[in-house]
């Protein structure tokens, strides 16, 4: 019985090693610091990632969203995808986003929303099929990026990601830990679909 565990114990590492490196692996050259990113795309996408008394954005939020409008500032694409969870009405991730980017000037005619991306799978899926996004600079913290370029490049979007700094967050061991988790789910899901 002991041979059988370590021996899944040994497959589960290899597995987890493994899909992590093809993800960071095939992504790491396009991940770039807001100083060394100069390319032009067709959209920048905003992945949601909470909001407090359905009124305020996180920290991490916060950290995107700044990001997003000094990318859209700098030109480097003329639409922002906001993409978050509103699947209840006392819960409105998108509409919270779109506040920040009205009060900081961005035209209400430059902002999309989509408030399905209850993933980054399926918002990385409805900005290709539903929005129609061919191009895109993905907006999100370091720890989350590579992943969140595999999957839009499954979908068929040709993008650049830039890393959304600002604060340090106390819990980043537990959201590096999960990523690590997530990165395994997603490389078998983009084999699947």
């Amino acid at each position: 019985m002991l041979k059988v565990f370590v021996i899944t114990f040994i497959v589960v590492v290899m597995v987890t090693v493994i899909t992590n490196a093809a993800v960071i692996l095939t992504t790491n050259n396009k991940v770039k610091s807001l100083e060394e990113f100069d390319g032009h795309y067709d959209y920048i996408i905003v992945l949601g990632c909470g909001i407090i008394d359905n009124s305020i954005p996180t920290d991490l939020m916060v950290d995107r969203l700044n990001t997003a409008i000094s990318l859209y500032e700098s030109d480097a694409a003329p639409k922002i995808l906001l993409s978050g969870d509103h699947r209840v009405d006392d819960y409105n991730e998108v509409a919270v986003m779109r506040n920040y980017m009205l009060d900081y000037g961005i035209p209400e005619e430059d902002i999309i929303c989509d408030d399905l991306g209850l993933s980054t799978g399926e918002t990385m899926q409805r900005a290709a099929e539903l929005f129609d996004v061919h191009s895109a600079i993905v907006v999100t913290q370091k720890y989350h990026l590579n992943r969140a370029l595999y999957l839009a490049r499954n979908y068929g979007i040709e993008c650049e990601g830039v890393i959304a700094t600002g604060h340090t967050f106390i819990f980043q061991a537990y959201y590096s830990g999960r990523e690590v988790l997530a990165r395994v789910k997603d490389f078998f899901f983009c084999i699947v679909f």
